[in-house]
């Protein structure tokens, strides 16, 4: 009887398989109606630099930039070479190198202790290294603290720079070489000397990701965020994304909330579900990557992205299905297989001088290399203003885009054979 359940449980299975693979597999992406009348603007090269690079600074991946000092140099992270580089903005040479956990980390881990409280363990302090014998902590313990950037940004009135981090360190009242991860907000001055350290608040109901974030003139803090609780209430309201923290730190409000083409199709806190958020004279916009609408807080709708190739909505229909054939397969997922379903999505949005500006990245099987970019920008109505498509190069492929604001640029930055270049153009 055992062995019969079992054979119709397989058969079953597999019969799923039969009908999720046909529909997956046959699935073609929506279509949408283009408006080709629309005027189209060209992006013009305005200049080209090349990074440098040598025996101390090899760049491997760029996963935040920001222009700094008016336009005259930049600053990239490398996360996997944990390394902080300020670059000349005019010629590309190198003007200071950051080690992170040599330079950055010792500063406020080893050398100043911080005190923490968190609602779900208690009170926490970070120990300074020299005092672990005091806790029974093995000295060993250093080389599991860890600090990592993620999102950097300038803010010219006051001249300094904010940092988005996480950071893995011991503390005294969880379990021997035990880490306590968490994300901290840092500020720094124009020669990068750290000025202040905010640690945002953590409560059961929520608590701040190292991804996206935006200060307000009032110093408030927009972060993305995420919650504990989501699986008790199971309604919309519970799925977190966005939080807003004041000047200490303090949790204010949740302010973000996951769309409903997510919730409806069972996607919950994945595939690519953390929101990208624009400061536009205070006003924020929430840009999810899989969703064409750009929201206010408090989960209204501002305006839906015009003009473009593809619709996401009927694929994502099928995702959760796909997700659950690559289970039951034992097989991971295929990120062209999920472009397939899911073609348009957006990668980068910033405040075009008081525009919002959007960059899709658009999956195309007829396109000669797969793929192309669309750079757009709409006002604050979201009246279309500006549609550029942008193609890639096979021996040129981009990696990053960046908004000088000083300048009003689109920079690109693209890596080679030769090593890593940056496009200013400008509309």
């Amino acid at each position: 009887m055992k062995f019969l359940l079992l054979s119709m449980m397989f058969m079953f299975t597999l019969k799923e398989c039969t009908l999720y693979t046909k529909h997956i597999k046959n699935y073609k992406p929506q279509k949408l109606s283009v408006d080709e009348s629309f005027p189209k603007k060209s992006i013009k090269l305005i200049d080209k630099i090349k990074l440098e690079e040598n025996e101390e600074v090899i760049i491997s991946t760029i996963n935040s930039i920001e222009i700094l000092d008016g336009g005259l140099e930049f600053l990239i992270i490398d996360p996997s070479s944990k390394k902080t580089v300020v670059f000349n903005y005019m010629d590309g040479s190198i003007k200071n190198l950051i080690l992170q956990e040599e330079n950055w980390l010792r500063y406020f881990v080893a050398e100043k202790p911080h005190p923490i409280s968190v609602a779900i363990k208690g009170k926490l302090k970070y120990i300074n290294t020299d005092d672990y014998s005091k806790y029974d902590l093995n000295q060993n313990a250093v080389n599991y603290i860890k600090y990592s950037p993620f999102i950097i940004k300038s803010i010219n009135k006051q001249h300094i720079l904010l940092c988005h981090a996480n950071m893995f360190a011991v503390s005294d009242e969880i379990k021997e070489n035990s880490l306590d991860n968490r994300v901290f907000l840092l500020k720094y001055n124009s020669k990068l000397n750290l000025l202040k350290m905010v640690v945002p608040e953590v409560l059961h109901k929520s608590y701040i990701l190292p991804s996206t974030f935006e200060i307000l003139s009032n110093g408030n803090y927009i972060g993305s965020s995420s919650n504990y609780t989501y699986k008790d209430k199971g309604n919309i309201d519970s799925i977190v994304t966005v939080a807003s923290y004041d000047s200490t730190g303090k949790f204010l409000g949740n302010i973000g909330y996951l769309p409903d083409k997510y919730v409806k199709n069972q996607l919950i806190y994945q595939e690519r579900w953390q929101p990208l958020l624009t400061n536009i004279n205070d006003s924020i916009f929430i840009a999810y990557p899989r969703d064409n609408d750009i929201y206010a807080p408090g989960q209204k709708i501002r305006f839906s992205l015009k003009n473009l190739p593809y619709s996401n909505d009927s694929g994502l229909v099928y995702l959760y299905d796909y997700y659950r054939l690559k289970k039951v397969e034992n097989s991971r997922y295929d990120r062209f297989e999920v472009a397939n379903l899911l073609p348009v999505s957006i990668i980068y949005t910033f405040n075009s001088n008081g525009n919002f500006g959007v960059v899709l990245l658009v999956f195309d099987k007829e396109h000669p290399m797969g793929y192309y970019y669309i750079a757009q920008e709409y006002d604050f109505k979201g009246n279309l203003l500006s549609h550029t498509k942008i193609n890639d190069e096979p021996g040129n492929q981009i990696r990053n885009f960046v908004f000088d604001k000083y300048n009003n640029y689109l920079c690109i930055v693209s890596k080679n054979k030769d090593g890593w270049t940056l496009e200013k153009r400008k509309w």
